[in-house]
């Protein structure tokens, strides 16, 4: 397995700080994350998380803060000093690596209740080379959640941006600049590989299909709480989940 094309964030590691995490955009996907692991009835109060490619580690503070013990590494050491600071700050306990997908088992040898892998895949040269990498980290009984950048959302937002010659491209400036995710991942193809892994399925959700799809000013008129509720209802149901920007899928390791 190659990873001569998996992206590195150094660069726009506090970026992403102030232009993502602490934007609607943002907000709504850990809103939609903490939601399906309350509603699924995960356990965390003593839970053994390992968050793979976990950058700023937003989500798994909020774990830590409901009794999770996280462990979490990244390919950027400069994502890792951003989230020990917020670790720091919330006075919980971090373990931290810095280190690729494809040698965390080097530094995080056991397995674990929970392995979290969000907005990771589809930034590596061979997506799918890596799902067994997340699967082997979660014991029998354990929960496997991967959140990543939706083939059929990528498809739709460029239809609507006037892309009818090529859904499946994106702003070559963007590319260029190296801020576009490399592979838009098909989501049936994603479960039904992790299904060959022995994971059932516990939910699938769309996260930003109303948001994204929705004009600005209509937005702002109706207001973001609106706008939250109408795409977490949106994102459990078909045909609108499928729309989503990213796919969350929640599993449980039965064999």
């Amino acid at each position: 397995m190659t990873d001569k094309s998996d992206r590195n964030f150094d660069d726009l590691a506090q970026r992403f700080s102030r232009t993502i995490y602490t934007t609607a955009r943002g907000k709504l996907r850990l809103l939609a994350l903490e939601k399906d692991f309350s509603e699924s009835n995960i356990e965390l109060d003593g839970a053994q998380v390992l968050d793979l490619g976990g950058g700023q580690g937003q989500f798994s503070l909020s774990l830590a803060q409901q009794g999770a013990h996280i462990s979490l590494c990244d390919i950027s050491q400069e994502m890792l000093t951003l989230a020990q600071d917020q670790f720091n700050q919330a006075q919980q306990p971090l373990i931290a690596h810095q280190c690729r997908l494809q040698d965390a088992a080097n530094f995080f040898p056991n397995t674990y209740d929970i392995v979290l892998n969000h907005a990771v895949l589809e930034w590596l040269e061979s997506p799918f080379d890596a799902l067994p990498l997340l699967t082997q980290r979660v014991r029998t009984g354990g929960v496997l959640s991967v959140m990543f950048y939706n083939l059929y959302g990528h498809q739709w937002r460029q239809l609507m941006n006037g892309r009818t010659h090529a859904p499946n491209g994106a702003n070559q400036r963007l590319r260029d600049e190296g801020n576009a995710p490399q592979h838009p991942l098909d989501p049936d193809a994603i479960q039904q590989a992790l299904e060959a892994e022995g994971f059932e399925l516990l939910r699938w959700r769309g996260i930003r299909c109303i948001h994204d799809h929705m004009h600005q000013k209509i937005r702002e008129r109706i207001g973001q709480d609106a706008v939250n509720l109408a795409d977490l209802e949106a994102g459990l149901q078909e045909p609108y989940r499928r729309l989503g920007r990213y796919v969350h899928l929640l599993m449980r390791k039965i064999g």
